[in-house]
């Protein structure tokens, strides 16, 4: 059973986290598989957008048990330079060129919320857990969890994840800025679909150029920001979709993108 599947439907990727009995939980393999198909969703020129969920009931309950534990045995140099490793595999979503999305069909806790945040947008089903709960088994984050939280929701509302490592609403999540819609369980595909093929309607070199910056951006002076756009817009400005683009506006009709 491949732990990482992958499938392509026109534009649209669908990437599943596969180990359902496990509710989907997160090991060296499942990283190792990750790492390996994220190449290859690069280099398939139609895509335009990929869509990570897990299989069967949960999005991802976080890291395997028995291979947190396991850690308990080893030095703490060993450790560091092993979780380093774990975190960078399953971060390599952070490389997929095209705009991500993280659908929440179920529980997303600790690292596996974190791997959610790691996309560019998430949709969640009512109904659906998160929790960044490493307190809770006396570990501290991992993942990049202080730097996503943080970001996202801010120093204060962070610690207060981060220290109770209470479970939040799909709701409460998309109150605080995790989570972008949350929808009813058996609508949740659907809504996610139609979302995908709109973002994958646009212009494809301009998507991924955007993508970019906004990871940049989080980091990023203005000043930095405005050369990384200029350098964009000049990039994209001699692109036949540019013309496309213009050219179906006057038109009043849909473009038609070829991502050149």
């Amino acid at each position: 059973m491949s732990l990482i599947q992958f499938k392509k439907d026109g534009p649209i990727g669908r990437l599943t986290l596969n180990n359902p009995d496990n509710l989907n939980a997160m090991t060296e393999a499942m990283g190792k598989a990750l790492e390996e198909v994220v190449p290859q969703i690069n280099q398939a020129q139609e895509l335009r957008v990929v869509i990570l969920s897990g299989a069967g009931r949960a999005f991802s309950a976080g890291g395997d048990l028995d291979f947190i534990l396991q850690h308990n045995r080893q030095g703490f140099e060993q450790n560091q330079k092993e979780m380093v490793e774990f975190y960078s595999r399953f971060l390599r979503l952070r490389d997929i060129a095209v705009p991500t999305i993280a659908m929440l069909n179920g529980p997303a806790i600790g690292a596996g919320l974190l791997i959610a945040l790691a996309c560019d947008l998430r949709y969640a089903a009512r109904g659906a857990k998160l929790a960044a709960n490493f307190a809770k088994l006396g570990l501290s984050s991992g993942m990049g969890g202080l730097y996503w939280l943080t970001k996202l929701v801010g120093p204060a509302r962070a610690a207060d994840l981060m220290f109770t490592g209470r479970t939040l609403s799909a709701e409460e999540g998309m109150e605080l800025g995790l989570i972008n819609g949350v929808y009813e369980a058996d609508q949740l595909e659907k809504e996610v679909l139609e979302i995908a093929q709109v973002i994958s309607q646009n212009g494809p070199l301009a998507l991924k150029i955007i993508k970019k910056g906004i990871q940049r951006a989080v980091d990023a002076t203005l000043e930095e920001v405005i050369d990384y756009e200029s350098r964009g817009q000049a990039t994209t400005f001699a692109t036949e979709d540019l013309v496309e683009g213009v050219t179906a506006i006057r038109e009043k009709r849909a473009p038609i993108f070829k991502g050149r």
